[in-house]
């Protein structure tokens, strides 16, 4: 896989992965805060959203480590441009 698509598909998946965060966080917030007993949204209560929201933030984790060692070279040059600056 080119580098290019590599870094497509990698941010992409971030992206969807923040939008689910954030989906089944307003749901659990909103519709079904702690104490709201047996509600459910969608036929799932909020332990089902729980989990699937923890699910989605571990992959999101792996996926941006992924992310950050595949650009580390960038992220040390930049480091050291920006401390090259700063003595000048």
């Amino acid at each position: 896989m080119r580098k290019n698509t590599q870094n497509i598909v990698i941010d992409a998946t971030l992206f969807l992965c923040l939008l689910v965060l954030l989906f089944t966080g307003v749901i659990m917030y909103v519709l079904l805060p702690p104490g709201s007993g047996e509600k459910a949204f969608i036929s799932l209560s909020r332990h089902d959203w729980g989990d699937i929201h923890f699910w989605t933030a571990v992959i999101f984790t792996l996926i941006l480590v992924i992310h950050l060692v595949l650009h580390s070279a960038w992220i040390v040059n930049s480091y050291n441009l920006f401390k090259k600056k700063k003595r000048t």
